[in-house]
């Protein structure tokens, strides 16, 4: 489970397949120089000496279903943030890939699993969008075929969930339209910049009912930013594997005490020009 010492009781994780994915941390200077800027955050005391900002890394698995894992069970943390005479609370957004689905209250004192979002309009109807993974067409010397701007493309392979503080207003309205997730069909390996992303996030839709009445609810925030930030970067093992996340396997050597590790022989080939 992902933490923050600055939300003690808060535990964000993902569950692939029905089972939760193991994590794994990177250097403390890759989280450094990975985390957004501290301006980039809107200010609370629980946050005030720490960058409220954590990475993992997990396993992709295609064509598997994923689900956001937010466990507040033990979560009792107030907040001085008030607006008028309403006390701030959590709501939480989840990113893939760079999509971001709208916010939702975050239910202290239970766990609540998030695997769908919903987006549409009255005009052109409502669609439920259930998340799985994909593999990604990464095209060598192309742009592909994603019509991503930079910045997005460097939001693929990445999960989120990001926290804001919001105040109720009292009031209550019809759920606004949203436009729908853009499917990644390929995209360029400069696009790329150096990561082993292999893996998307795809979506199964479905058509839906109108999303109920919602609580209105306003930032805390005028910049709408968050308070905090938990990021779980995917890969297939062997992107995993080739950005050093995981150590390649070793195995016992008959006749030997040491192990060693597995080498690759087509890349061997390729150093030395065999192929």
């Amino acid at each position: 489970m992902a933490i923050l010492l600055c939300l003690p009781g808060l535990e964000v994780a993902i569950e692939v397949d029905g089972q939760r994915a193991r994590e794994y941390n990177v250097d403390p200077e890759e989280v450094q120089k990975c985390a957004p800027n501290e301006l980039s955050f809107h200010r609370i005391p629980q946050t005030d000496r720490h960058v409220p900002y954590v990475l993992k890394y997990i396993e992709a698995k295609p064509g598997k279903p994923f689900c956001f894992v937010l466990d507040a069970t033990n979560f009792n943390v107030k907040f001085d943030d008030m607006v008028g005479a309403k006390e701030a609370k959590i709501s939480t957004q989840v990113s893939m890939d760079g999509f971001k689905t709208r916010t939702r209250r975050m239910l202290i004192g239970r766990v609540v699993k998030r695997d769908c979002c919903k987006t549409g309009n009255d005009a052109s109807g409502w669609k439920k969008h259930t998340f799985r993974f994909g593999r990604l067409n990464v095209v060598e010397g192309n742009p592909g075929t994603s019509q991503l701007r930079p910045q997005q493309a460097q939001q693929c392979g990445s999960l989120k969930v990001i926290l804001f503080l919001k105040v109720d207003t009292g009031r209550f309205a019809l759920s606004k339209g949203s436009s729908g997730p853009m499917p990644i069909h390929s995209i360029g390996e400069k696009e790329l910049k150096g990561r082993a992303v292999d893996s998307k996030v795809e979506f199964d839709s479905e058509p839906t009912d109108r999303p109920r009445s919602v609580e209105q609810h306003q930032f805390v925030d005028p910049q709408y930013r968050p308070i905090a930030v938990f990021e779980f970067r995917y890969r297939t093992m062997e992107g995993l594997h080739q950005e050093l996340i995981v150590p390649h396997p070793v195995v016992d050597v008959k006749g030997e005490d040491k192990k060693q590790q597995v080498i690759d022989v087509e890349d061997e080939y390729e150093k030395e020009g065999k192929f």
